[in-house]
């Protein structure tokens, strides 16, 4: 049961060319400076970039560590058919931290994951995500409320 086969080969190329493009351009960097980096020669750097051979796991992690992108958040964009993901987890690393997270599940829980139904596993990630949800925009409104707090920025007024 996969779910995620929703989008044909030529699809998921092109969500990865769109998300290996946008986090190099958000670096601020030119193709030629990341083949460079990447020990390829210009013209492979831009087939690969264009997403031609598809998503190289190892390839994926040199790239974001030149971009200073999550480079599970890139491999799970493609896969979800998201840019928006890729570029989300860009900066926190929320993806690559999701996957450290399930090793240690899998690690801790061992053959008990076998027992779990799908509906659990569901009900229990859907939740997790809802909390994960809720902290961002706690998070935002906190935010906000601190920038307009007139209290912690002292007097605004110009006393002269």
């Amino acid at each position: 049961m996969d779910l995620l086969l929703d989008q044909d080969a030529s699809t998921r190329r092109e969500t990865l060319r769109r998300i290996l493009k946008l986090l190099r351009r958000r670096a601020g960097l030119r193709s030629i400076e990341v083949a460079k980096r990447m020990g390829k020669a210009p013209r492979t750097y831009q087939r690969w970039e264009s997403g031609f051979y598809g998503l190289e796991r190892d390839e994926i992690h040199r790239f974001a560590e030149i971009v200073e992108a999550d480079p599970w958040g890139i491999i799970l964009g493609v896969e979800m058919g998201s840019v928006e993901y890729a570029l989300r987890t860009a900066g926190n690393n929320g993806a690559s931290l999701m996957v450290v997270a399930l090793r240690r599940f899998d690690k801790a829980s061992g053959d008990d994951l076998r027992r779990l139904d799908s509906r659990s596993l569901s009900l229990v990630y859907t939740r997790g995500f809802a909390l994960l949800r809720h902290r961002a925009e706690k998070y935002a409104a906190d935010l906000e409320q601190w920038m307009f707090d007139e209290s912690l920025g002292g007097d605004l007024e110009d006393d002269d």
